[in-house]
């Protein structure tokens, strides 16, 4: 039963060569394929799209934005973080002075300085009266920090948080202009449920304020908010905003089509984005140029100094990267950089116009692709050799590689090729698994079907080994039938073509002294004439041995008796005779069937057949005539079937009668009976050479001693 059940499975998955279940699987797999968000892929394309960019990173073309590093000898030598904050301020204003198109702190600063003169008189003895006195004369750090903001193009950062309860520091909306055109947002923007800002003082002094957050997905940093929100009011990222202060432009422009974000702009600078106002970056190598440590700038005489000169035009960015500080985020090219690196290279590819989009009708275009690709695998491949078929897989993965990288290079689009080639070599798999589960049951019934067919070639075989035994069990042997007999001899052989056939002989007394024998052959070979063959024995020994006195009618009423039952028209060509056994006198009847050889010892002749008529069965009512011939003591008498006379050698020439006489001639006058059916067999089968025979090939020799020879034996 499970046996019948999974061969109706293979033969299901594999109709139509396997296209069947190879298109449910096509189909199957290009539905997650076209899933914007969410599909099992998502794995597998966020590690392809991460591979474009580690093959080809950005080309940093650009070279406008420089970070100012407080690193590891920069806190060594000044003192750990948090510095005071007039050391900040004294930073921001050298870099102000060196020229810098716009200075963005990615540093947040929530709370006032506790290193501040303010901050230190509540933790004096008060019996330090005078140190008091002198310390609230000196301006608080947090003002001098916020006047150094006031007096450069500064752009504060901006963390937005998911905590559950709002912070206390709300940001001044009026710094960070966002408008929107096109219609209302109606795709979902990143938004925060609260956000950290620093002190109010430091915001009302800065000229912007940008988000500094990025969402990672699985652990990698791919793409950045360029528009955010509280939930309030809308908010631009940091690195975005840095830009439109450098610019002067007064605002952020966020385009909207369709309800959708397309893209963000400032001045000229038009940034396309995801639906939800994010941006794909696509990352740099390594770039140590783009680092001036904050010790350098400290160290710097005058704005000209060699550090300080790579400031001017230029957006400079504050941030921490000493150890234990550092905010470090995992690229798609697997590097762990700063995240004040993040909004750099965020900057650079403003400026350098270099845009990576994956548009919201992509995973539909490549859903397509899929199923134009993928029907033609199903359509090609179940009539292809195995290599043609590889080469058409290899062919069709290659072209979705190009075409991924293409697109990559030339148009920035995000194309998920990695995806597409899995879900095409799992419909080739299926295709091949098809095709060998086909292959294995086929061979499996072939093995079955040969199996029974050997089973039933061996009964048959079997079967037909007994017939043919059963047939030349049938036919008399002259030494078994005549044991005591000295007036003549009589050897015979038959040879079916199969393994049983339409030839026979017979002969048997009719009385003592009138000897019948005769030869026949019925059309056709095999079976059908051996049951034939069977017939015409039974038939005419019935026939003769009732004849008596009236075996001048012999072969017709044979004939009569054999027409009357015969519904595949078969017919038979036949040689009868009745011998005096005492005188030599000889009566022969021939129906089509060639006469026999007489040999004397000198020459061999055919009996004449002027009065041979029809082969049996042929015309029902045909009355056969009898002829006659004396033959001499010692005559060699050959009956003998077309299967002698119509043997081929291998070059297809016939032995033929004049053959036979030939081979008669050459024998002495004295030869038995049995030595001349050998012989002639011998000749028969050195001419033929090992050539399958074309017909039963009979002999039925009778050598007549004559009466003396019997006296002479008494």
């Amino acid at each position: 039963m499970i046996t019948r059940v999974a061969a109706r499975a293979i033969r299901a998955a594999c109709a139509g060569r396997g296209r069947r279940v190879a298109l449910l699987v096509l189909a199957t797999l290009s539905l997650p394929i076209g899933l914007p968000d969410y599909s099992p892929f998502t794995r597998l394309r966020l590690a392809w799209l991460d591979f474009y960019q580690f093959a080809l990173p950005r080309e940093r073309r650009s070279e406008d934005v420089v970070i100012v590093e407080i690193d590891e000898p920069s806190l060594r030598r000044l003192g750990q973080w948090p510095w005071p904050r007039t050391r900040l301020a004294e930073l921001i204003e050298r870099i102000g002075a060196a020229g810098a198109s716009a200075i963005g702190l990615d540093i947040i600063m929530p709370e006032p300085d506790q290193t501040s003169p303010e901050a230190l008189i509540p933790r004096l003895d008060p019996a330090h009266a005078d140190v008091i006195a002198a310390l609230a004369t000196i301006p608080p750090n947090d003002a001098r920090l916020a006047a150094a903001i006031s007096r450069h193009p500064v752009v504060l950062g901006v963390a937005g948080a998911d905590t559950a309860a709002p912070l206390d520091n709300t940001i001044l909306l009026t710094k960070t202009p966002v408008v929107v055109q096109g219609g209302p947002i109606g795709e979902p923007l990143r938004q925060y449920r609260a956000t950290l800002p620093s002190l109010p003082r430091f915001q009302r002094a800065a000229s912007g304020q940008g988000i500094i957050n990025a969402d990672l997905e699985r652990g990698v940093l791919r793409r950045v908010p360029l528009v955010s929100t509280d939930g309030v009011a809308l908010l631009p990222a940091f690195a975005l905003e840095l830009v439109r202060v450098a610019s002067g432009a007064p605002a952020v422009v966020v385009d909207v089509h369709e309800g959708a974000v397309a893209s963000v702009s400032v001045g000229d600078l038009h940034v396309p984005t995801q639906p939800g106002g994010e941006m794909w970056l696509h990352f740099s190598r390594p770039a140590p140029q783009r680092y001036v440590s904050a010790l350098d700038v400290f160290a710097a005489e005058s704005a000209s100094g060699p550090a300080t000169a790579r400031l001017q035009g230029k957006i400079v960015i504050i941030g921490i990267t000493g150890l234990a500080l550092v905010d470090h985020r995992v690229t798609p090219r697997a590097e762990t950089v700063p995240g004040t690196e993040v909004h750099a290279q965020i900057v650079e590819s403003f400026h350098e116009r270099r845009f990576l989009q994956r548009p919201h009708w992509m995973p539909a275009a490549e859903a397509a692709s899929l199923l134009l690709l993928g029907g033609l695998l199903v359509w090609a491949t179940p009539t292809m050799r195995r290599q043609g078929a590889l080469f058409l897989l290899g062919a069709t993965l290659l072209l979705v590689i190009a075409l991924g990288f293409a697109l990559f290079v030339w148009t920035g689009l995000l194309f998920d090729a990695a995806s597409l080639a899995v879900a095409l070599s799992v419909v080739f798999a299926t295709l091949v698994a098809a095709a060998l589960a086909k292959a294995d049951h086929d061979r499996r019934m072939s093995q079955r079907s040969l199996r029974a067919a050997r089973e039933a070639a061996a009964r048959v075989a079997g079967e037909l080994e007994a017939a043919r035994r059963i047939q030349l069990g049938s036919l008399p042997r002259s030494e078994a039938s005549f044991p005591h007999e000295r007036r003549f001899e009589l050897a015979a052989a038959v040879e079916p073509a199969l393994t049983v056939g339409g030839d026979l002989y017979d002969f048997f007394m009719l009385d003592r002294d009138r000897l019948f024998f005769h030869i026949a052959d019925v059309s056709g070979k095999g079976i059908p004439a051996s049951l034939f063959m069977f017939i015409t024995k039974a038939l005419t020994k019935s026939v003769a041995l009732r004849a008596g006195d009236e075996a001048a009618r012999l072969l017709t009423q044979v004939n009569t008796e054999l027409s009357r039952d015969n519904p595949e028209s078969m017919f038979v060509t036949a040689f009868a005779a009745v011998l005096e056994v005492d005188s030599g006198e000889l009566t022969y009847w021939t129906a089509g069937h060639e006469t026999p050889f007489v040999y004397d010892g000198r020459e061999a002749c055919q009996l004449d057949r002027a009065e041979s008529g029809p082969p049996l069965c042929a015309l029902e009512t045909f009355e056969y005539r009898s002829q006659h011939w004396r033959l001499q003591p010692g005559n060699l008498l050959v009956l003998f079937t077309d299967g002698i006379a119509e043997a081929e050698n291998p070059a297809g020439t016939l032995y033929g009668k004049e053959r036979l006489a030939q081979c008669l001639q050459r024998l002495s006058a004295d030869t038995s009976a049995g030595a001349t059916v050998e012989a002639v067999r011998a000749d028969v089968g050195a001419f033929v050479a090992g050539a399958p025979a074309s017909d039963d090939l009979t002999l039925l020799v009778l050598r007549w001693l004559g009466p003396d020879a019997a006296l002479s034996a008494r």
